[in-house]
């Protein structure tokens, strides 16, 4: 076990709190490899998975984001605005839309995509292949726990509840 006596109040901190220190604690860490990009997290985010999954819809989109329908979409509206994605109407469904990295956004997708496979290698330092299993597997009864408490929860002003809300 590692010696976490340099992260005051760790081995009392509920798990609530230990998962917000981490999402901020990522933030942080990822934010000067982005400020030269001028992209936030998220862009970041959306970039990276559809370069690694090809093209999708704004559903696809949002669901592998934890995002809702609106917030995927103005993100992805503030990339194409910056010839990095590209929308093209689907084929086979009249009312769906396809998002893919544009031709003129590959270059800016790969170097991302090299920034963050650094960053991922630092972040991941020491961790064995079981470790991350296990932190999925724990990360994945969170989220189905939190899910379900926000499926019971009446829907708040505006129709926003769980996974639906905006990230701050």
């Amino acid at each position: 076990m590692k010696d976490t006596s340099h992260l005051p109040g760790f081995d009392h901190s509920n798990l609530s709190m230990l998962v917000a220190a981490a999402r901020r604690s990522v933030k942080h860490a990822v934010a000067p490899l982005l400020e030269p990009l001028d992209l936030t997290p998220l862009q970041a985010w959306m970039i990276l998975l559809i370069r690694e999954s090809g093209t999708v819809s704004l559903t696809e989109l949002a669901s592998q984001m934890w995002l809702d329908h609106p917030t995927t979409s103005r993100l992805v509206h503030s990339l194409e605005e910056r010839r990095i994605l590209a929308i093209q109407q689907d084929p086979n469904h009249g009312r769906r839309i396809q998002i893919g990295i544009c031709e003129e956004g590959t270059a800016f997708a790969e170097t991302l995509f090299m920034a963050s496979e650094t960053f991922r290698e630092r972040m991941e330092q020491g961790l064995e292949l079981e470790e991350k299993r296990i932190f999925r597997e724990v990360i994945r009864k969170l989220l189905v726990n939190l899910s379900t408490m926000s499926a019971e929860l009446p829907k708040r002003k505006g129709g926003l509840r769980g996974r639906d809300q905006e990230p701050d």
